[in-house]
């Protein structure tokens, strides 16, 4: 059956509907022409049995006169006038024990057998027993079913060249449509069915490219105040050319671990948006605090930390940073528009961060968090810029923990990837 069902798979579309019409016709009309043959075999036998009892009553008073004389031979003569009757196989008469006084024709055991009593002045002297010969009804009953299957498989057949006529048509455009979507992907699909082909066809298109995207619905996460650590570089531009590639990517991976390692503690998202310039973002809730307040809180773990990893590498880690703010997010590929809300932010931290010095400069938007107010002192550079001054006693003791396990993380990797040949 499975294989069956393939191979209609695999046929094209007008074969396939003109098949499923006919399927459907065939079925439908030899059930009418069952139950239209139910029908008549019901009136038949009933039409059989009202003539059989009545052939029988009429036996049986013809032979009660009969046998009240004892006149066998006037009840052979009643039996054999009822089998000269066409439709009569064989009669007989029975006397009160069931012993047989006459017969004519003959009774057919496989056929009904229609009786009545004999009645010789009100009381039972026997019964009298006919058999009907039904051969040629039965003989005209199958003559007209199959001659109603006839019809139906005829009716079946007019169905499936009217549908698969009308199916063409319909297959035609469709392979029209599958060629024409064949010059855009290319190559060929070996399939006699118009919707496979087609549906094969539109899966080699690139339909994601032409999805719309609903802003906001996929990342909303990008709609919501968000916090950004703005690390330069400084150190970077000069090493590019006078140092051997190979010492160049150790440089910036210590670099990076160092980095991601601070960030980890707050849940920021690294990501490079300048030359030389990295941005770390923080947004959502935090036990710590606010993303304001985890961001400058990155910034301190990373400036302090620094020296330890300049003198590791034996060479200069002066970063810049700056720790400002965007009402919108980073974005992704589904919604740009954060991604481009974001860019004048990360303009401002970048120049910033190049001149920001030792220091870590703040813009307005981190200034006014009240995380930052309460736990970190806010002071004035030179250049009128807002700088991290002094930390809260118990978030400088939660710092200055985070420091030293970072520290301790960024040795050990760095001993054993000093201890790896080169």
């Amino acid at each position: 059956m499975h294989k069956f069902f393939v191979y209609i798979s695999r046929l094209s579309l007008g074969q396939q509907l003109a098949l499923t019409a006919s399927l459907c016709c065939v079925i439908a009309t030899l059930t009418l022409v069952g139950l239209s043959a139910k029908s008549s075999r019901y009136t038949q036998d009933n039409l059989q049995r009202e003539y059989g009892e009545a052939v029988a009553e009429q036996l049986a008073r013809g032979l009660s006169g009969e046998l009240a004389v004892n006149d066998r031979l006037g009840a052979a003569g009643e039996l054999n006038q009822i089998v000269a009757q066409r439709s009569v196989a064989g009669a007989r008469a029975l006397d009160i024990d069931g012993v047989e006084l006459a017969i004519a024709g003959v009774m057919n055991g496989n056929g009904v057998i229609f009786e009545a009593p004999i009645k010789i002045a009100g009381d039972i002297a026997g019964m009298a027993e006919i058999t009907l010969d039904t051969t040629a009804q039965d003989a005209a009953q199958l003559r007209f079913q199959l001659a109603l299957s006839g019809l139906a498989i005829l009716l079946s057949i007019a169905v499936y060249l009217a549908t698969r006529a009308m199916a063409h048509r319909l297959a035609k455009n469709l392979s029209a449509l599958s060629a024409e979507l064949a010059a855009v992907t290319g190559g060929a699909v070996d399939n006699s069915n118009e919707i496979t082909t087609l549906r094969e066809r539109i899966a080699a298109l690139p339909l994601d490219l032409l999805k719309p995207h609903m802003v906001g619905r996929s990342s909303a996460d990008h709609y919501v105040g968000t916090s950004i650590l703005y690390v330069y570089f400084r150190s970077l531009p000069g090493y590019v050319d006078t140092i051997d590639e190979r010492r160049l990517q150790r440089y910036i991976a210590t670099v990076h671990r160092l980095i991601y390692g601070a960030a980890g503690f707050y849940n920021g998202q690294l990501e490079v948006v300048r030359q030389f310039g990295l941005a770390v973002f923080f947004t959502g809730d935090h036990s710590v605090g606010s993303p304001a307040l985890r961001a400058a809180s990155c910034a301190w773990l990373i400036k302090h930390a620094a020296p330890d990893i300049e003198a590791k590498l034996r060479l200069s880690v002066s970063l810049g940073l700056a720790v400002g703010g965007s009402e919108l997010g980073r974005g992704d590929a589904k919604d740009i528009y954060p991604g481009l809300y974001t860019q004048a932010a990360l303009d401002e931290l970048h120049t910033l961060a190049k001149s920001a010095g030792d220091d870590i400069d703040l813009t307005d938007f981190i200034v006014q968090d009240i995380d930052v107010s309460t736990r970190v002192a806010i002071k004035q550079a030179e250049q009128g810029h807002a700088v991290v001054g002094e930390l809260s006693d118990n978030h400088h003791d939660l710092l200055e923990r985070q420091l030293h396990l970072l520290l301790r993380a960024l040795t050990d990797q760095g001993a054993e990837a000093n201890g790896q040949p080169d």
